[in-house]
């Protein structure tokens, strides 16, 4: 009974069920040394969002920085962003005066033409590893 009610109630804080998802970004075999991760789900509910840190790691939080990542399949779409002329590094991120430039191919940071769909499974950690290339991937349903 005890184990029915702490899947029913999640990790005890109100929220549902996560998973621990980690794993790298690299870019035409090279890590992403910026950028985020954002997971929506195909279902519906809540999304997951992480960060890239300067070796090309992220991991991902649902309510909170690191949280992890409720059980599911999702729809992932990848942004780096650096100034005009940045080399993409963290030091390089975007200024006021300087328009943006993504250092990946934009539509890796578009839902719908990313290509990225990934499947979080319950109750193990999750190593999902994005190697993006310039070639582009088939549109997703």
């Amino acid at each position: 009974m005890l184990v029915l009610l702490i899947s029913v109630w999640g990790c005890g804080d109100g929220h549902p069920a996560r998973s621990p998802v980690t794993g790298s970004v690299s870019y035409n075999g090279e890590p992403l040394h910026i950028g985020s991760l954002v997971f929506i789900p195909v279902g519906g509910g809540p999304p997951a969002q992480g960060n890239i840190d300067r070796d090309g790691n992220y991991f991902m939080g649902t309510f909170d920085e690191s949280d992890g990542v409720i059980p599911g399949e999702y729809k992932v779409m990848i942004t780096a962003m650096t100034s005009e002329g940045g080399s993409g590094l963290p030091e390089d991120a975007v200024n006021g005066n300087a328009g943006p430039v993504s250092v990946i191919p934009e539509w890796y940071g578009d839902l719908e033409n990313s290509g990225l769909v990934v499947k979080v499974e319950p109750d193990k950690p999750n190593t999902i590893d994005f190697p993006l290339t310039d070639d582009k991937p088939k549109k997703t349903n």
